[in-house]
């Protein structure tokens, strides 16, 4: 008799933790809050952590509002368009930062704060050591009319070029892009000030063979801003309010995310560039 009951309370007790073990991880769930997934492989590595800086700071303003979050970072190579598509999808990525403003309404949103702290427009001008003397007195458009510049080829900065009328030759990717330049197949290659140095490190076969045209930028005026899978509501009404809080406020100032600064250098020589269309709205 004694064996049945404890037959019976095991058998009780086995449906009971049944009942239990799904309610108990869902609690979990809830308590580590939804996951979100940025994507920023598209993007030169400077630009990329001040975007994981800024949309993390984003979500992290409105943690009292909307609770906890989890975000996980993906810098997966992907083909030109296909973030498009998955964020539409809107199952492996949520967030894609972009300069690109025309998105189909039903599938995405994009919010008209711009993250890139004002210096994405800036560009240093990355040549081989060597050929340095041939850009030392340059200091207009009119000077790069017989340098052919390089570019990715699925990048909107490729229409900058073309539209002032400067040479530029697309490629696949940075590691190409710096291949073509130690090889001579291009003169130059325009990268942001806040990540140029980090680009020759990684890239090039021998660092020391290029260098930044000193006291001299490219600059037109370009901005970054958050797209995000209509999939997930609650995601665009947040960062939208984190966003729109922090730029209120001031703190999406590049100085207020962290202890980088704009590059001091001495007084520059810039060449400025025309916006061929709105896709590169004025900061």
């Amino acid at each position: 008799m004694l064996n049945s009951r404890n037959s019976l309370a095991r058998l009780c007790l086995g449906v009971l933790l049944l009942l239990v073990l799904p309610l108990s991880a869902a609690a979990t769930n809830d308590t580590q809050g939804p996951e979100y997934v940025l994507w920023v492989g598209g993007n030169a590595p400077g630009r990329a952590q001040r975007e994981v800086e800024v949309i993390t700071a984003a979500l992290e303003r409105t943690r009292a509002e909307f609770g906890p979050y989890q975000l996980a970072v993906s810098s997966e190579p992907l083909a030109a368009g296909t973030w498009r598509q998955q964020l539409t999808e809107g199952e492996r990525i949520h967030i894609v930062p972009t300069p690109y403003l025309d998105f189909p309404e039903e599938d995405l949103t994009l919010i008209p704060v711009p993250i890139s702290g004002g210096l994405l427009g800036y560009r240093n001008l990355v040549v081989r050591r060597d050929r340095l003397e041939e850009f030392s007195g340059i200091d207009d458009a009119a000077g790069l009319r017989h340098k052919e510049a390089g570019q990715g080829r699925d990048w909107p900065d490729m229409w900058v070029y073309e539209a002032n009328g400067l040479p530029v030759t697309g490629a696949e990717d940075l590691p190409q892009l710096v291949a073509m330049l130690e090889a001579g197949d291009i003169d130059y290659l325009p990268l942001g000030v806040e990540e140029s140095e980090s680009i020759i490190q990684k890239f090039a076969s021998d660092p020391q063979s290029l260098s930044i045209v000193p006291n001299l930028l490219i600059y037109y005026p370009l901005s970054s801003f958050p797209v995000v899978t209509n999939k997930k509501p609650q995601l665009i009404e947040r960062l939208s309010a984190g966003l729109e809080a922090m730029h209120t406020d001031g703190t999406l100032r590049l100085e207020d995310l962290s202890d980088r600064r704009h590059p001091q250098r001495p007084l520059c020589q810039v060449i400025k560039l025309e916006n061929p269309s709105r896709l590169f709205p004025v900061l």
